[in-house]
C-alpha cells in the first residue's frame, strides 16, 4: 500500500481524533483519485503501515468508508474497494446538471468583475495543472471552479449537498486522466460559461454547464470498453 501518504499530526492531546480524520481523508482521496484502484483489496494492516499510525483509526475510517459505498467489507474477497457502479454514475451526473443549471438559470444580477476574475483564476490554474500533467491538481481547481460558481451566485450549501452523490463521477474522471483532446474540452466549456455569466446570459450559461456535466456520458463508454474490470457489472449487487 505505498500509494498512500503517512499521516502527521502535532497535538498529542488531540492526537485520535486528528489521526482518525485524517487517515479517513488520505484513504478516501485514495479512492477517489484512483490511486488506489477499484476492486482493489484493502487490509487494515497494510493501510496502518503505510499511514504509520495503528489499526484503531484505520478500522473507523473504513467503517465510514463503507458507509459512503466506497469499499465492501464483507465481499468474496474481504475489505476491497467498491466498483464503481454505472447507475451511481448516471444519478451523480443527473442531480449535478439539473442542481448547478437550476443555480445559475435563476441567478438575477451579474456578479462583480471581481468574483468573475476568481472563476477566470480557476480556469487558468486548471491550465497550469494540465501543463504540468497533475491530475489532483487539474481536478481540484475544476471542483473550486463548480463550487465558486455556486456560492457567488448566492447557494453555497447546493455544492455541499452534491458532495454526498458524486464519489463515482469522481472516479470516472480521474479514470479519464489527462487526455489532451479531453482536458482541452473541459477547459473550453469552463471559458464559455464564464463569458455567458459575463454578459448576463444566464439561461445560456445554465445551458452550457447542463451540457458540460452531462458530458461525462462519453468518459464511461471509453472506460467501459477499456477497463471494464473497474466497472459493477449492470445488475449486480
Amino acid at each position: 500500500m505505498q500509494r498512500l501518504n503517512p499521516v502527521s499530526y502535532e497535538d498529542p492531546a488531540a492526537r485520535r481524533n486528528t489521526v482518525s480524520a485524517k487517515a479517513l481523508v488520505e484513504l478516501r482521496e485514495a479512492i477517489l483519485t484512483t490511486r488506489v484502484k477499484p476492486g482493489e483489496g484493502l487490509s487494515e494492516t497494510g493501510c496502518a503501515t503505510a499511514l504509520g499510525i495503528s489499526r484503531t483509526p484505520v478500522r473507523e475510517a473504513f467503517a465510514r468508508l463503507f458507509e459512503e459505498g466506497l469499499i465492501e467489507i464483507a465481499s468474496p474477497k474481504g475489505t476491497c474497494v467498491s466498483l464503481i457502479d454505472m447507475n451511481r454514475v448516471r444519478e451523480a451526473i443527473f442531480v449535478r446538471s439539473t442542481l448547478e443549471s437550476a443555480v445559475v438559470a435563476a441567478a438575477t444580477d451579474v456578479p462583480s468583475d471581481e468574483v468573475l476574475d476568481e472563476l477566470e483564476m480557476f480556469i487558468w490554474q486548471q491550465e497550469r495543472a494540465a501543463e504540468k500533467q497533475d491530475m489532483t491538481g487539474l481536478h481540484q481547481a475544476d471542483m473550486r471552479f463548480h463550487s465558486a460558481l455556486m456560492r457567488v451566485l448566492g447557494m453555497p450549501t447546493a455544492w455541499t449537498a452534491l458532495q454526498h452523490v458524486t464519489a463515482d463521477m469522481i472516479r470516472v474522471q480521474f479514470l479519464v486522466g489527462l487526455r489532451p483532446d479531453h482536458v482541452e474540452h473541459i477547459l473550453r466549456e469552463h471559458r464559455a460559461i464564464l463569458a455567458s455569466l459575463r454578459k448576463g446570459a444566464f439561461s445560456e450559461a445554465a445551458a452550457l454547464l447542463k451540457d458540460h456535466i452531462s458530458n461525462v456520458n462519453y468518459d464511461q463508454d471509453a472506460l467501459q470498453a477499456g477497463h471494464g474490470e473497474y466497472f459493477r457489472r449492470e445488475g449486480r449487487l
